[in-house]
């Protein structure tokens, strides 16, 4: 598992790096400050998001909730046409995610968890996998517990957890992209970055990871024209290392506005 860590990470630096290169948003250094903290999120974040899955599959739905779901639902869903299965796992997990995440957003306990996604002060590829262990497993299981539980197929979860990782990772990549009306379509790096954005306008905007559409129908699309967010982060001082931000949830911290 350690050796398919190591994969995905240089693939995905081999891929984007380059592009942040040629098509850079903000001027600025592969290696980041905060770089080094990002590449143990990644790691760790790796194992965590792996043992999440399998407490939901082999644990939740093997044992505790295997009667909650008809087996002839499930047999009908997972034998559809696996695009057909694709489109619907990305729009349930959509709806899971953007619920969760806006959550974290609106409850001061569960930001005090999700801050920490939000402290880093450089966006690019790797600030995707920032996230406190905490906020990771809640958001990943309000995302994904529902696809598992109407029973997908194995392959149509496979394809779905490939798109969702490059999405994230893409979404948070410092690409000077304008891509028009594919901002609606999809949510890209031109779209996400204001969602990241240090001033308090959007704190509370561009909550889907995947599909604008749902932060249209719910009032929280944001896209200014002609402009781009020059400052991320948050207005709270978050400590540099990784053990550093595992604790800070724990400290007494003032929700922002």
């Amino acid at each position: 598992m350690i050796v398919e860590a190591f994969k995905g990470f240089f693939l995905l630096f081999l891929i984007l790096v380059p592009l942040e290169r040629f098509f850079a948003l903000h001027p600025q250094k592969i290696f980041r400050p905060g770089w080094i903290t990002d590449g143990v999120y990644y790691l760790t974040g790796y194992f965590i998001g792996r043992s999440t899955l399998w407490l939901i599959s082999s644990i939740f739905l093997a044992y505790f909730l295997k009667n909650l779901i008809n087996p002839n639902l499930q047999n009908f869903i997972a034998n559809q046409p696996v695009w057909l299965q694709l489109i619907q796992t990305i729009i349930i997990g959509e709806l899971g995610y953007y619920t969760a995440h806006r959550l974290t957003h609106s409850i001061p306990w569960l930001w005090k968890f999700h801050s920490i996604h939000h402290s880093g002060k450089h966006i690019d590829w790797l600030a995707a996998v920032r996230a406190h262990p905490l906020d990771q497993i809640f958001v990943k299981i309000c995302q994904i517990f529902p696809i598992y539980l109407l029973g997908y197929n194995q392959q149509t979860l496979t394809l779905f957890a490939l798109f969702s990782a490059f999405e994230a990772f893409f979404i948070h990549a410092n690409l000077n992209l304008k891509l028009g009306f594919l901002n609606y379509i999809l949510v890209t790096p031109q779209l996400h970055r204001w969602h990241h954005n240090l001033y308090p306008e959007t704190h509370h905007k561009n909550f889907a990871a995947q599909l604008p559409i749902i932060d249209i129908i719910f009032g929280t699309f944001y896209l200014p024209p002609n402009k781009k967010p020059q400052n991320y982060g948050i207005s709270q001082p978050v400590p540099s290392t990784y053990f550093g931000q595992l604790l800070y949830p724990f400290q007494k911290q003032k929700y922002p506005d």
